[in-house]
């Protein structure tokens, strides 16, 4: 269960870096007009869309500019170069969903006991933050999934990704190894990679799934976490009954 006092559309920037100290004399760059806070929001949320739609290599910091309707130097100014700033975008809703992850975990493991969480729960409450926040959360975190899934299969998506999920991914795949003990520790990474790709597709909203279905309306979203959890929970089953 996902505590209510954490909601996906509740967009911080907790856990991100604070814009540079400096003096407002003599400083080129310094944003004029407008709170600091507002216009760091404009410029990260401009990047998202952009990175999301065009990847890192396809955008740049002079698009993000004209996008956020600040002047160029303003983006560098908060952020500093185009790599600190895509860090940034990855980072405010990764806070957030580590968060929701993590909440999760801590409440099965109390429902749990001494006993394993079942692997139903660990999969359903590590894919249904992501799921639920670009169903329902705001417009920009339809761009954070679509962004994620363009991570997952570029060099710097290993990067960044390890940075700011692996912390989680491990504390889950504990608790797979809890349930799962006899199968080996690669085959439990593999299968919740697997998980990983299920959600990212689910999230893609390409329609293609509509297409191969013949299906007027997608599938909502909850219909398709169950179908996720069901799917992976039976294969997970079958490693173990493999070994």
């Amino acid at each position: 269960m996902i505590k209510d006092n954490i909601k996906p559309n509740e967009v911080t920037l907790k856990g991100t870096p604070p814009a540079p100290s400096r003096s407002s004399r003599g400083k080129p760059g310094r944003p004029k007009g407008g709170r600091p806070e507002e216009t760091r929001d404009r410029i990260l949320d401009a990047a998202e869309s952009l990175f999301a739609d065009r990847g890192y290599d396809g955008t740049s910091i002079r698009d993000v500019a004209t996008a956020a309707d600040v002047q160029i130097n303003a983006v560098g100014y908060h952020f500093g170069p185009k790599e600190a700033l895509f860090d940034t975008v990855v980072a405010r809703r990764a806070t957030i969903m580590t968060t929701l992850r993590l909440n999760a975990l801590d409440e099965a493991r109390a429902q749990a006991g001494a006993k394993p969480i079942p692997i139903e729960t660990l999969i359903r409450d590590y894919v249904r933050p992501f799921i639920d926040s670009a169903d329902h959360g705001e417009p920009g975190w339809r761009n954070y999934a679509a962004l994620m899934g363009r991570l997952a299969n570029s060099p710097l998506g290993t990067e960044i990704i390890a940075r700011h999920y692996d912390d989680t991914a491990r504390a889950y795949l504990t608790e797979f190894r809890r349930a799962l003990p006899e199968v080996a520790q690669e085959e439990l990474v593999d299968g919740f990679s697997a998980v990983v790709a299920s959600m990212l597709s689910i999230c893609a909203n390409t329609g293609r799934r509509e297409r191969l279905a013949d299906a007027k309306h997608p599938r909502p979203a909850q219909a398709s976490i169950e179908l996720l959890v069901r799917f992976h929970t039976a294969g997970f089953r079958e490693l173990s009954s493999n070994d």
